[in-house]
């Protein structure tokens, strides 16, 4: 079941510049595409590892795709069970406002666990009134409510997280783009069934040092409440980023 619907997932996506390039006649040239992908080896210090892989893609359309990919290993073994993955394709509405639609398909190692998020993102940094402040602090803040959440075999489930992501590029002139921090916070929403409500945050602060072109040595403050043990760790290791 999950190749099928990853399949249509992948289907959709890169079925996108396509679509947009039948749209186009023939005397305009093809849409300029830019992005990035990144890789990330960390040590934790809870005694494992994790290698990361994100891409972004700025697509035609006011399209966007951004995917993250996480395996974890122990010290004794690497498991690719431990896979974890969000594939975002996000739309803007309007080329002068900051706010996307999103889908979100979550992959997780394991059977019948994957996920469908339905929501929108809010470019906080863009907006109008907010710009020249996060411009002044050379940062960036958008926030993500999920809305709606589809499982196989689950009733959906409704606003079940809200992504929180930022990053400040410190003194980007005066240090030429040496050291950044950037990072998520993932508020995760727990019904008890009763009216109550409770938070499971995840989440990774990081601290980067380019050491040479876009390679950086990372050290990274790490929650994740979904651990039954050690919720809190520090990772380091380096991040390589190919700007496209």
């Amino acid at each position: 079941m999950r190749s099928s619907i990853s399949g249509i997932f992948f289907l959709f996506l890169f079925g996108l510049p396509s679509s947009t390039a039948i749209c186009q006649t023939e005397k305009k040239s093809p849409p300029h595409l830019s992005g990035f992908v990144d890789f990330n080896f960390y040590y934790d210090t809870r005694e494992f590892s994790v290698l990361t892989y994100n891409i972004l893609a700025n697509l035609p359309k006011r399209f966007q795709y951004f995917s993250l990919t996480n395996y974890q290993s122990s010290n004794e073994s690497f498991d690719l069970n431990s896979v974890y993955a969000e594939h975002n394709v996000r739309w803007a509405l309007h080329k002068s406002k900051p706010i996307d639609l999103t889908l979100q398909y979550v992959m997780r190692g394991g059977d019948d666990n994957d996920d469908f998020r339905l929501g929108f993102r809010w470019r906080a940094h863009a907006a109008k009134k907010l710009f020249s402040f996060f411009k002044k602090l050379n940062s960036s803040y958008s926030i993500n409510p999920m809305f709606i959440q589809f499982r196989r075999n689950a009733i959906p489930k409704y606003m079940t997280i809200i992504e929180h992501v930022y990053k400040i590029n410190i003194a980007p002139k005066a240090l030429d783009r040496r050291i950044y921090i950037g990072g998520f916070i993932d508020q995760n929403f727990q019904y008890d069934g009763r009216g109550g409500l409770s938070f499971k945050w995840v989440t990774e602060h990081q601290l980067g040092l380019r050491i040479i072109d876009e390679l950086y040595a990372i050290l990274e403050y790490r929650i994740n409440d979904f651990f039954t043990e050690d919720s809190y760790g520090l990772g380091y290791g380096l991040e390589y980023k190919i700007i496209f």
